[in-house]
C-alpha cells in the first residue's frame, strides 16, 4: 500500500510540473497569439487573459483542476505499475510518453485545434495547419517530461 501511495503521489506531482513547465514555455514561445490579440482563435472558445473577468475564473480553478486531473491519471496508471517495472528506464519513459501523447492529446475524444477530433469537428476558422503544428511541441514536451519523470521517480522497484 505504501508503494502504491508513493507512486500516486509522485506521479501526481510529475504530471503537474510537466503540464505547467511545457505549457508556460510553449505559451510564451509559440501559442500566446492564439489566446490573446485581435485575431486570437482560441479566445473564441476558451477563457483568455484578454478578458480579465473570465480569466479570474481560470486562475481560481486552474490548480485544483490540475491536481484532480493529475491524481485521476495517477490512479488509472497505478495498475500498470507492475507491468512497467521490469522495463528499462528508456523503455518505461517511451511507453508512458507515447501513452500520454496519443491518449491524452492526439487521439483524445474531445475536439481541440491540435488533435485529430478537432481536425474533423471544429470549425475551419479555429483549425489550421499552422495552429495544429504550433500546438504539438507543447504536448510532445509535456508527454516526454511526464513519461520520463514517472519512469525515473515514481516507478522504482
Amino acid at each position: 500500500m505504501r508503494s502504491l501511495l508513493r507512486f500516486v503521489a509522485i506521479t501526481t506531482v510529475v504530471l503537474i510540473v510537466a503540464y505547467l513547465a511545457a505549457g508556460a514555455v510553449a505559451y510564451q514561445l509559440l501559442t500566446k497569439p492564439f489566446y490573446v490579440g485581435p485575431d486570437a482563435p482560441f479566445a473564441q472558445f476558451l477563457r483568455s487573459e484578454s478578458i480579465p473577468e473570465l480569466w479570474a475564473h481560470t486562475m481560481r480553478w486552474q490548480f485544483p483542476m490540475l491536481f484532480l486531473r493529475s491524481l485521476f491519471i495517477a490512479l488509472v496508471l497505478a495498475p500498470l505499475r507492475p507491468a512497467l517495472l521490469p522495463f528499462s528506464l528508456v523503455r518505461r519513459s517511451a511507453v508512458l510518453a507515447a501513452l500520454f501523447f496519443v491518449m491524452l492529446h492526439f487521439a483524445a475524444a474531445a475536439p481541440s485545434p491540435s488533435n485529430l477530433e478537432g481536425l474533423v469537428y471544429m470549425r475551419p476558422e479555429l483549425v489550421s495547419l499552422r495552429i495544429f503544428l504550433l500546438t504539438q511541441p507543447e504536448m510532445v514536451a509535456q508527454s516526454l517530461l511526464s513519461g520520463f519523470g514517472i519512469a525515473k521517480w515514481a516507478l522504482r522497484a
